[in-house]
């Protein structure tokens, strides 16, 4: 029996069988590069050279970091006819062990191929996987008899089974006849994108296929793409006989993809996102029918078309593929292209929708009905106009205006602009809703049972009812039945209206001459300074109890006392600078209320009610005897006087 030296040995001699004397080494930028250099030095053509690769090489990156393909290069020992095109590494199967990924092995039994060349029988063995069963030698020997192989070295036939490195060794000889050697014939479909080959059994002293014998037979036939090299190896080690046998598959022609366009919003108008509550119970008033976008937000983004790829037949004639579609994207308002045109953004902040195919940002939001379980909340960036009514339950934001045409009922509203109501608010008992606020001035035939509240003015037909209302500037009830009844109206500069009060006597409360939200601060930061103050009294009450324990001790804090005792400094020195902090701002807003020239005003152009309450920055008078005439109440000398009734100055005509 062969010992591994031994073998190598033999494989050597093998391989130096296959050369001729003279061996070149040459180089080139590539392989082919490399042949043709060895083909000039050899006096050989391409085809009837061998080689070995001694260093595959590198283009490098432009050309930086290139190094050239050297490789050893010899006659082949084959006959000029048989092609030869597979590398060393290809041989050898080299390239095995550079696949990324290694597959699970399976319990199977090593198997063997035996083939008939003109230069003797060669055996190539494969390993078992798993607990599979290696290849047995009698079966070899019995296989080498079976196709007349003599001079069978039986020591080398145990060792290639021993090593199985799936590596052609010659093991004995035969008496070769070429006329009884396999034959081959080919079949091609009908689209050129299959090539088969049909393979006739070897008589006796016939020899068997090599994989450069049927790409040489290919090539023969103009087969020159696609061929399955996996393929052809597998039938050189088990050929299948009087069966069509696949060795070639074309490519298909692929289309390119047509352009698309990808939306950031819903593009279906009806579509309702329903919201679920922090609870895991559904509000089904939150629609989110109306996306609100900002300016600058993309809204959709084009996809180019992809170009095609072409197909190529087997016999290498290339099919064209179609290459897709581009797609416009259609602009509607307040929108621009970005990205070379593959990115739509808003230019203007709103709602975004798909109108007429066109991606629009409308900065008004139109509901051509009501606001209601159709539609649910609606919240927007831009301004809202409602056709209709705003039922009980629901709630409307803007970052711009809301203007109703009908009646607004157990509701809210919310706008960075005017509210405009034309029939009138009644905001119901609850306090969940009948809020209404507005960033300049509300408009409305009534306000009923409401809360309000106006950047500028609130502005009213027939009046304001049981109803909690402030304006920053003033608020005005001017009509023939214009009145006050009930609640509290406040107001900077002014409060008008034709009546005040009730005839049964439900209290009114007017304040004017001071900005109320200014007081609501002040009110706020004195709290939160006297908060402060009580938490600074229990920081200090703790750092004198750990003096008091010190002194009494006559030793050094532990220490963790001492780390409390520097928190607590920490803490105290904080607290006083947030104190500080805090004084400062309670000082400025006490000068801007003090500096405000503004006195204020109350009138009533046809009566004011007893028991309405009459305050004038910090002067107050409760109204015990009515007037039945015009009456403007002002502030002076510290007193309220009654002075002639003073109209109200505003053009009140909305534009």
């Amino acid at each position: 029996m062969l010992n591994l030296e031994e073998f190598q040995r033999r494989m050597e001699e093998e391989l130096k069988k296959t050369r001729d004397s003279r061996t070149v080494q040459v180089s080139g930028k590539n392989l082919d590069e490399a042949l043709e250099q060895a083909s000039v030095e050899l006096s050989l053509p391409v085809k009837n050279i061998d080689y070995e690769i001694l260093d595959k090489g590198n283009p490098g990156f432009f050309g930086i970091k290139s190094r050239p393909c050297r490789i050893i290069a010899y006659q082949a020992a084959k006959p000029a006819d048989e092609e030869r095109e597979l590398s060393l590494d290809e041989q050898f199967n080299l390239q095995s062990y550079e696949q990324d990924s290694v597959e699970i092995n399976k319990d199977v039994d090593g198997k063997f191929s035996v083939r008939l060349a003109s230069d003797g029988a060669w055996l190539k063995v494969f390993p078992p996987k798993g607990d599979g069963m290696p290849v047995e030698k009698e079966e070899v020997i019995q296989k080498l008899n079976d196709r007349n192989v003599f001079e069978i070295d039986v020591d080398m036939v145990q060792t290639v089974i021993e090593q199985a490195d799936e590596m052609w060794i010659k093991v004995g000889d035969f008496e070769y006849n070429p006329a009884n050697s396999a034959l081959t014939s080919l079949e091609v479909s009908k689209d050129e994108m299959e090539a088969y080959i049909t393979v006739t059994p070897p008589g006796p002293g016939g020899s068997d296929l090599t994989v450069d014998d049927i790409k040489g037979f290919l090539s023969n036939n103009s087969i020159v793409y696609g061929i399955l090299m996996d393929a052809l190896q597998d039938f050189e080690d088990f050929p299948v006989y009087n069966t069509p046998y696949l060795v070639a598959e074309g490519t298909p022609p692929v289309d390119g993809k047509d352009a698309k366009i990808i939306y950031n919003f819903e593009t279906e108008p009806d579509k309702v996102h329903i919201q679920e509550k922090e609870d895991g119970s559904v509000d089904f008033k939150e629609l989110n029918k109306f996306q609100n976008v900002v300016k600058g937000q993309p809204l959709a983004r084009k996809i180019p078309p992809e170009p095609g790829k072409d197909g190529r037949t087997v016999y290498g004639r290339y099919i064209p593929a179609k290459d897709g579609k581009d797609l416009e994207i259609l602009l509607g308002k307040n929108v621009e292209l970005t990205d070379n045109g593959s990115t739509v953004i808003a230019s203007a902040s709103g709602h975004v929708m798909l109108k007429n195919g066109r991606i629009t940002v409308e900065t008004v939001l139109v509901i051509p009905g009501n606001v209601d379980a159709r539609t649910g909340n609606v919240n927007a960036l831009g301004s809202v106009v409602i056709k209709g009514n705003v039922e009980d339950g629901y709630s409307v934001a803007a970052e711009g205006k809301i203007e109703v045409s009908g009646y607004v009922g157990k509701a809210n509203l919310n706008a960075g602009g005017d509210i405009i109501v034309s029939r009138g608010i009644n905001g119901g008992d609850s306090k969940e809703f009948g809020n209404i606020i507005s960033g300049k001035t509300i408009w409305s035939s009534f306000l009923q049972n409401a809360q309000a509240e106006a950047g500028e003015f609130i502005i009213v037909s027939s009046g304001v009812i049981n109803s909690n209302v402030f304006a920053q500037r003033k608020v005005l009830c001017k009509g023939k039945k214009a009145k006050i009844v009930g609640g509290k109206v406040r107001a900077t500069e002014e409060v008008n209206a034709v009546t005040i009060g009730s005839p049964s006597g439900t209290e009114t409360i007017i304040e004017v001459g001071f900005d109320p939200k200014a007081k609501e601060e002040l009110d706020l930061l004195e709290q939160k300074r006297e908060a402060l103050d009580e938490e600074r009294d229990k920081v200090d009450l703790n750092i004198q109890g750990i003096k008091r324990q010190a002194l009494m001790k006559k030793q050094k804090l532990s220490k963790e006392k001492a780390e409390l005792f520097e928190e607590l400094r920490r803490k105290h020195n904080d607290l006083i600078k947030q104190i500080k902090q805090l004084d400062e701002e309670i000082e400025k807003k006490k000068e801007y209320i003090e500096s405000l020239t503004v006195l204020g005003k109350i009138s009533a152009s046809k009566r004011i009610l007893s028991g309405v309450v009459i305050r004038i920055r910090d002067k107050e008078e409760r109204i015990t005897a009515p007037y039945d005439q015009g009456v403007t109440f002002i502030l002076e000398d510290d007193f309220i006087k009654r002075v002639r009734y003073q109209d109200i100055e505003e053009d009140l005509t909305r534009r």
